[in-house]
């Protein structure tokens, strides 16, 4: 078993003819643009890219496959000079009170392919990202099937296309059966989804969501794979070898969605959750926050006690004190970001970044950092540290 860093949902704003593909993504975000951020600069050994059923994307791919950049590998997906990357899908779907988005893998372009052909006629445009498909969810699940892929609802709990947030109270009451996997979401973590007893044997993932290339690995996993590849990712979906050692991602309370956000007084309610309209005002018009809507919905108590399988962790460039220049300084030095925000002794840090920003980086692997809400959008900033 080999230890993987992983960001399994990282979009492409644009594939190499120019032509969009993720609208609100970077045009930085095209195919060689993240495979060199999330290797060199990131310091990842696996990616999803979940944008692969673009027309433009699988050109990409054969062209980077003909000019030898990619290599297939024999489990499936794809190797670029020791990177592994998953090709991927998101799709949005109706279900329930709402629509929700859902992510696949499939080991290969041949395989996504077959998968493409059973949606043909029910999605409007191949070249864009995230588009609604006009069918069930059972009719898109043998799309997956058709293609051998893996499936997790994305993003599960935020309030914009998140199936607890948007869809429903029980995944059983809008799909067929259990997914074996889901994607927790920049709002939430590990131990928020316990609330939910149903989860309860379903792995969770905890992923980026890039939509720009600095937002690559601001949540990612460590995972442990019988091999590298999307035999090795199947494998740890279903439980057969492997499995996610640790989820690193934001604390909640700095996710964007973490609490609900009044659109009448623009900012983000305070109190005990669940708040489901503003205190202050009594209006309804709110973006719900994932914490709010999760403590309606649970069957069970949020542990009072930390998950030691999620580690919150804040990028470099969200850290106080540390601009566009220090990070630079720090990558030129320590190669990437994995090897500073895991590997370097703080001793090592002060010598390149000086005594206050090394103290914020110890600070935040330490879990010292104390923070203001985020809600409606925004994301949420750290205020002080813990005593």
């Amino acid at each position: 078993m080999k230890h993987y860093y992983t960001d399994l949902h990282i979009h492409i704003g644009q594939s190499l003819d120019g032509k969009a593909v993720k609208i609100t993504a970077a045009k930085t975000m095209n195919l060689p643009g993240v495979i060199q951020v999330a290797r060199d600069i990131k310091g990842l050994a696996m990616i999803g890219v979940i944008d692969a059923q673009s027309q433009g994307v699988r050109k990409d791919f054969r062209t980077l496959l003909h000019e030898g950049v990619l290599q297939p590998l024999e489990g499936g997906g794809y190797a670029a000079q020791g990177l592994i990357i998953i090709p991927g899908t998101e799709i949005e779907l109706s279900l329930g009170t709402g629509s929700a988005h859902f992510l696949a893998y499939f080991p290969t372009l041949n395989h996504l392919e077959n998968y493409i052909h059973k949606l043909q006629p029910y999605v409007k445009n191949w070249q864009l990202s995230s588009q609604k498909a006009h069918l069930g969810v059972e009719q898109w699940l043998e799309a997956v099937a058709a293609g051998e892929g893996i499936w997790l609802p994305a993003h599960a709990f935020t309030p914009h296309k998140g199936i607890y947030g948007n869809c429903c109270e029980s995944l059983l009451d809008v799909l067929p059966g259990m997914p074996l996997a889901l994607e927790i979401g920049l709002s939430a973590d590990r131990q928020m989804a316990r609330s939910i007893r149903e989860l309860g044997q379903v792995v969770l993932f905890s992923n980026s969501d890039a939509h720009s290339l600095p937002k690559i690995a601001r949540e990612y996993n460590l995972l442990s794979l019988a091999e590298g590849s999307f035999l090795g990712l199947q494998e740890l979906v279903y439980k057969v070898k492997g499995e996610v050692l640790v989820n690193y991602g934001l604390p909640p309370v700095f996710g964007k969605y973490h609490r609900t956000y009044c659109l009448v007084c623009e900012k983000v309610v305070e109190g005990e959750p669940p708040l489901l309209e503003c205190p202050a005002c009594g209006s309804r018009q709110v973006v719900m926050g994932v914490l709010d809507r999760l403590v309606s919905i649970a069957d069970a108590e949020i542990p009072p006690e930390p998950d030691p399988r999620y580690i919150y962790q804040l990028p470099l460039k969200d850290l106080p004190g540390i601009g566009p220049k220090m990070v630079r300084n720090l990558l030129q030095h320590f190669g990437t970001e994995m090897n500073v925000l895991h590997q370097v002794p703080g001793e090592e840090l002060v010598k390149v970044a000086g005594e206050k920003a090394a103290r914020w980086i110890e600070l935040s692997r330490q879990g010292k950092l104390l923070f203001q809400a985020g809600g409606g959008g925004v994301f949420g900033k750290v205020v002080d540290i813990l005593s």
